[in-house]
């Protein structure tokens, strides 16, 4: 590499943000390191929250971290004679910040959430040595758009962190209802509400716990576009959602809800081993939804709207499923939402009823046995076949 600085794998995108693709660098950083490859890390979050033995696992990455980072300050053209894997934007876009970044070989990573891509932007994914993307929708879109080094790897979960577990207790003699996900009409949260407000008139004892926070919250006010809402939630003067607001606003008791706020990974377990149900009736996943994934892994029921990224967690009888699914695309004219779903929130609501009645939790006992798969060590390791495969 440039400047004297190397590693076997270069992770080209923001490692240990409080995102999607935050979580993802950083479990892939841990088991590259835990599987003896070197990694460098370009770039990286002002504050990185890791356990103990993942800071002893990154300690040489991170000792390593200023010159890879003044290396990607730097005007000059960066080739890195080993792996670099290069994030892909929506769209199957060339982030602009990756420019001058060349790798041998050179693999980008896609989590894209359109299944219209331009075509200049395939013809440059051409010259890629290999595609990964994290969901076979994903790999099928590309597939039939006439590329052929596509790999599908698709994210895991920390089985240590993420397994059935009893019940802290802290909501006694509540239903306890999850919806996680950054706060955005992709996600569907506007669909949670119209259906939660039917569920908690019949069930006063549901409660919903809200993990919505969103980074970029200005993106909230995609839920514009939702039919099933009456008002886009609100940003603070700290600039962060005010959900609690917006619930109230649409109509939902104010005991009938927490909102979370931000919640860390590592938080994530306590939180989940207390609910009685999720609910996830996203219009469209890149991926196969790490949340949704995660709470299957605890052993939670889950109502899994049944397209996109999303199909791949359906195996047999391992969650609900939200089968109506309205083509978004055709429906809106709108090319940005080819591919997406729209959920019936009758059926929602039905699955949701479902699920009040069945106690005994068999479905989320096999999500959690069907998940137990998915370990970040597993899914690496397809990774790193791919990338000797093309090495």
């Amino acid at each position: 590499m440039v400047g004297q600085v190397a590693a076997p794998v270069v992770i080209g995108w923001q490692v240990g943000v409080p995102s999607g693709w935050g979580t993802y660098g950083l479990n892939l950083a841990v088991q590259l390191t835990a599987k003896g490859i070197e990694i460098g890390l370009p770039f990286l979050a002002d504050t990185l929250t890791v356990t103990p033995a993942q800071n002893d696992l990154l300690r040489p990455a991170l000792e390593n971290h200023p010159d890879f980072a003044a290396l990607a300050r730097s005007s000059n053209d960066k080739t890195v004679n080993s792996v670099f894997l290069r994030s892909l934007g929506d769209g199957f876009d060339f982030p602009p910040f990756l420019e001058s970044w060349t790798g041998q070989p050179d693999v980008g990573v896609v989590f894209f959430e359109s299944a219209q891509v331009p075509e200049e932007n395939l013809a440059r994914a051409r010259n890629l040595d290999a595609i990964i993307t994290g969901s076979s929708w994903n790999a099928e879109v590309l597939e039939r758009a006439g590329l052929t080094n596509v790999f599908n790897c698709p994210q895991g979960i920390d089985p240590d962190l993420f397994r059935p577990a009893a019940k802290p207790g802290a909501y006694p003699d509540r239903f306890t209802v999850f919806s996680g996900g950054k706060l955005e009409y992709r996600k569907g949260q506007d669909l949670v509400v119209a259906a939660f407000k039917r569920f908690h008139k019949a069930h006063p004892d549901a409660l919903l716990v809200a993990a919505w926070h969103n980074p970029w919250p200005q993106a909230a006010k995609s839920l514009a576009a939702s039919p099933h809402i009456e008002h886009v939630p609100g940003v603070g003067a700290d600039n962060t959602l005010d959900v609690a607001a917006w619930l109230r606003a649409e109509g939902l008791p104010a005991e009938s809800f927490v909102d979370l706020g931000p919640l860390a990974n590592g938080e994530t377990p306590m939180v989940l081993w207390d609910m009685d149900l999720a609910v996830f009736p996203n219009r469209c996943e890149g991926g196969t939804n790490l949340v949704a994934m995660e709470a299957m892994a605890c052993g939670v029921p889950s109502i899994v709207s049944r397209n996109t990224g999303h199909l791949d967690l359906f195996g047999g009888d391992t969650c609900y499923g939200i089968d109506l699914q309205i083509p978004l695309g055709e429906v809106t004219g709108r090319p940005d939402l080819d591919g997406w779903g729209e959920s019936s929130i009758e059926e929602l609501v039905q699955k949701m009823e479902a699920a009040y009645r069945d106690r005994a939790r068999q479905i989320g006992a096999n999500g959690a046995a069907f998940m137990a798969g998915w370990s970040w060590s597993a899914q690496v390791d397809r990774m790193i076949d791919v990338l000797r495969q093309v090495s």
